[in-house]
């Protein structure tokens, strides 16, 4: 069974201010021929369809009307979305049964009974003669429907468990597929990726938790692509199909996948151009300003190159105030679009964390133990007391 996997698309995602639009359309057209030159048993879209759950109505309809001209590409192709994260599974599925029309099956929880125990035959999609398709939208651990039979201490696991099982009994010897959008507890390549959702592993999975015996695993949520280690070659993040952070510096595209029962997939990425670059000045250490500035206006970019400084602050420094402007204007008279001075800051002596001074782009990149580093140095907190404003941080989030 061939399938296209593709995840993350953060359709509506804004580069510091700079509308994306014309990008999407790129990534769209993108897709499309490669769904026109593959003809695959089925498209996978494994979650952050969109980068809020409150897109606008202009966002909501380009993906509709890009979703219909990729799957008039290959009309016999079944197409599966599961909700990520960042979407609102009820607005998502909110036109389901006019999707299946266009053979578009959208998940936007792990279903359950009137009893609220795990029905796994409604988050399965059935390709027959060619394989089968478990697709598990975005869930918290704790909101998983309970596994019959399980005695609900790890409700993640017994649901995956539980599947598993439905699969292998239902479509034994069958090629089959798994869905999901979630942290896979391990080495992982967080490139361009906020850290505070692996950091502590409270929502992780283990991949040896989510079920054995699928021919492969086609996850979303992490962007940077690759593959699980850990046992078999089986389970894989294709990333996002268009950079969405400056840090995202590895090549984007779409994974081509063809998976047969007992054998590692075969899989073959289709890399895309994007529309327009994202270039760095000032390397990961930074430069102090007038340096980065010097850089830009020596450097030779294609028109209409996204811009950011990396620019190296000493402890407690601030930015210049007018150091955006001047950055602005610099790329404004080389047709480039500048984004931000992106602050690097040199170590802080030992002992003076409590004493950090932050810039409000840097605050916004912090981790949640970040966070707590800087509060409990500020407060002498004790470590039950950095426990209970852990638990609160957590609370504000679910």
């Amino acid at each position: 069974m061939k399938i296209i996997h593709t995840s993350d698309w953060h359709l509506g995602s804004r580069l510091y201010g700079w509308d994306c639009t014309e990008e999407e359309d790129r990534f769209f057209k993108q897709l499309a021929e490669a769904v026109g030159a593959e003809k695959p048993a089925a498209l996978v879209v494994s979650g952050d369809i969109f980068d809020t759950g409150t897109p606008g109505n202009d966002v909501a309809k380009r993906f509709t009307d890009a979703l219909l001209m990729v799957t008039a590409q290959c009309p016999e192709m079944e197409t599966v979305v599961i909700a990520g994260n960042h979407d609102s599974y009820s607005r998502l599925i909110v036109d389901k049964e006019l999707w299946l029309r266009s053979r578009v099956h959208v998940f936007g929880v792990p279903a359950e009974d009137a009893e609220g125990r795990a029905d796994y035959a409604k988050n399965i999609v059935a390709l027959p003669g060619k394989g089968v398709i478990a697709a598990v939208p975005f869930c918290h651990p704790r909101n998983f429907p309970s596994a019959e039979g399980a005695e609900g201490a790890d409700r993640a696991k017994d649901y995956f468990s539980g599947l598993a099982g439905y699969v292998a009994e239902h479509y034994a010897g069958q090629p089959s597929v798994l869905m999901a959008h979630l942290a896979v507890r391990g080495e992982i390549d967080l490139r361009g990726h906020d850290r505070s959702i692996i950091v502590g592993g409270e929502e992780c999975i283990g991949l040896d938790e989510l079920g054995v015996g699928y021919s492969y695993i086609a996850l979303g949520h992490i962007h940077c692509p690759q593959w699980i280690k850990g046992g078999r070659k089986v389970a894989r993040y294709c990333g996002t199909p268009r950079a969405i952070h400056f840090d995202e510096t590895y090549d984007h595209g779409v994974d081509v996948v063809n998976v047969e029962p007992g054998k590692e997939p075969d899989v073959r990425t289709r890399v895309f151009t994007p529309l327009r670059a994202l270039e760095t000045i000032g390397g990961k250490e930074g430069l102090p300003f007038d340096e980065a500035l010097a850089k830009l206006n020596e450097a030779t970019f294609p028109a209409e190159t996204y811009i950011r400084l990396n620019v190296r602050l000493g402890a407690g420094e601030l930015p210049g105030p007018d150091w955006t402007e001047r950055a602005r204007k610099a790329c404004a008279a080389k047709g480039l679009r500048f984004c931000v001075n992106n602050p690097v800051r040199t170590e802080a002596p030992a002992g003076e964390a409590a004493k950090r001074t932050l810039a409000l782009s840097e605050l916004k990149e912090l981790s949640d133990d970040e966070v707590l580093d800087i509060l409990s140095a500020k407060h002498e907190m004790t470590d039950r007391q950095r426990e209970l404003v852990g638990t609160l941080m957590k609370g504000l989030q679910a």
